[in-house]
């Protein structure tokens, strides 16, 4: 880490600002999401088509079973492991789990993760060569492409990560009480470029 949040607690998140090289526009930048509503879906045994069919009769759309995102225009299952999906939307926690149980049933258990999760899009010029230095997923654009997820350590911290466009720009779900690690270490890895966030208040 350097000099970089040397005299700033571990404990708390990294504060907003810019970080590492000063000059010119940052290649790097990260934005906290608010108000994301997550809850995790999981098929119980032995029902997992029959979740997959359900999606697609109450959404328009089956899911992926596999490391993938599927979604349509407000609402977006990203897969974490067999039979398992992390449902997203910028709905309340509430609305989301009631439209879940309706799709659903008692086909999947279904557990609110809005609270426990710091939610972050990373993305800009050299953020490619930012998290290549970070995450232990080849994210080259022949292998992982817009669509594409990651359940995955960073740091030994495990987290979700997942491709939202080819700009390229990926989102990060990470458990609150790692985030100021995780921050850390993607301020570090993200310093030499210039690296820029918001939202984090003062930390």
């Amino acid at each position: 880490m350097s000099e970089i949040l040397s005299d700033h607690p571990v404990t708390d998140l990294v504060p907003d600002g810019r970080y590492g090289r000063p000059d010119g526009e940052p290649g790097v930048i990260a934005r906290v999401v608010e108000n994301l509503a997550l809850v995790t879906v999981a098929a119980r045994k032995g029902v997992t088509a029959s979740v997959v069919q359900a999606a697609q009769d109450a959404f328009g759309f089956p899911l992926t079973d596999a490391p993938k995102v599927s979604f349509n225009p407000d609402l977006a299952f990203i897969g974490t492991a067999p039979g398992r999906w992390l449902a997203a939307t910028h709905r309340a926690p509430d609305a989301l789990i009631s439209r879940l149980n309706t799709a659903f049933g008692d086909r999947a258990a279904l557990t609110d993760q809005s609270d426990a999760n710091l939610v972050l899009d990373v993305y800009g010029p050299r953020v490619g060569e930012a998290l290549t230095k970070l995450v232990p997923v080849d994210i080259h654009p022949s292998v992982f492409a817009p669509g594409d997820a990651a359940a995955t350590t960073v740091a030994l911290i495990p987290l979700l990560f997942w491709q939202l466009n080819d700009s390229p720009a990926y989102r990060f779900a990470v458990p609150r009480s790692f985030a100021p690690a995780f921050l850390r270490a993607l301020t570090a890895s993200a310093a030499e470029f210039g690296f820029e966030i918001t939202g984090t208040g003062r930390g």
